[in-house]
């Protein structure tokens, strides 16, 4: 009866948490909506994306691209051995929490694969910025480890940095195939060096194999990954992937730091709302998702 009951009361407050998020996206929405027509935006990714938000509800991204991501479409196993979720990516298997339930692990892997999509402002790599074959990359903010599992035949060694104990568990699950070339870093990247974080400068200091490609999707803790790998940046040749949407001034903030240390850099073309923060959403709204900066000549 316990479990009946406990059961009943997260769906009810999963149920109610999802129309009051609901209704605060409608409100945004038309605060949105309704500051551009006033103010109508000269710049051609904000008239994309305002044109395309007059047309349609309030999401993370804008653009056409994300119309043939359907998570009700996505199939969901469980793995028999492990008791642990999974989808198949690419013939390959990627696990989930166990804690997830059938829903979570859909919408999740449906914004996973959006998130990658060429077109989306989110995608890590493009054609001229990409995983080469013998590449060390720096998954830094792995969680389930979906962009190292798209790249594992290629790379060389991946490092994954993500100190939630259930993703290490999910983690250790997908990449059981590759344990040769994976290592687990359960640990916070920082700025710092203690039992829970990890600076990348003394991670790295005594690894004569410094990664190539640094992933850094850290949930708002972007600047102190940086603060924390000066040395390499200063040391190695490397490529950084840097998602610049969690606070609203990081992406002026870090565009300022890779022109002062010497970075060529680039933004994702593209706009995004970040709904994790829609308490604090103040003109213009849109974020630029994510940088790509480099050291070297290619």
């Amino acid at each position: 009866m316990r479990k009946i009951i406990e059961k009943l009361s997260y769906k009810t407050r999963s149920r109610w948490n999802a129309w009051f998020h609901q209704r605060k996206k409608q409100k945004i929405r038309r605060r949105i909506l309704s500051h551009f027509a006033q103010h109508p935006p000269q710049d051609h990714e904000l008239q994309e994306a305002v044109g395309y938000l007059s047309k349609h509800t309030l999401s993370t991204f804008y653009g056409t691209f994300q119309d043939k991501y359907h998570a009700d479409q996505v199939i969901v196993h469980t793995d028999t051995s492990n008791g642990l979720p999974y989808v198949i990516t690419e013939g390959k298997r990627l696990y989930f929490k166990r804690s997830f339930n059938k829903r979570t692990v859909q919408l999740l892997y449906n914004i996973l694969c959006m998130e990658q999509d060429r077109d989306a402002p989110h995608c890590y790599t493009d054609p001229a910025f990409g995983i080469n074959e013998g590449d060390i990359l720096a998954d830094v903010g792995c969680a389930e480890g979906y962009f190292s599992l798209l790249h594992i035949e290629k790379l060389k060694t991946t490092y994954l940095f993500e100190q939630d104990r259930e993703w290490i568990e999910a983690l250790e699950a997908t990449f059981s195939p590759w344990k040769e070339k994976v290592i687990i870093v359960p640990a916070f990247v920082s700025d710092k060096d203690d039992n829970e974080h990890v600076s990348l400068d003394n991670f790295f200091l005594q690894i004569s194999g410094k990664p190539v490609f640094y992933k850094i999707d850290v949930e708002g803790a972007e600047a102190s990954v940086l603060k924390g790998m000066n040395r390499l940046l200063k040391s190695t040749t490397a490529k950084i992937a840097l998602c610049t949407y969690h606070h609203k001034e990081d992406f002026d903030v870090f565009s300022r730091f890779f022109e002062a240390s010497g970075f060529r850099q680039r933004a994702n073309p593209g706009l995004m709302i970040y709904q994790n923060d829609l308490d604090h959403m103040d003109p213009p709204f849109f974020r630029k998702c994510l940088i790509k900066a480099m050291n070297y000549e290619v």
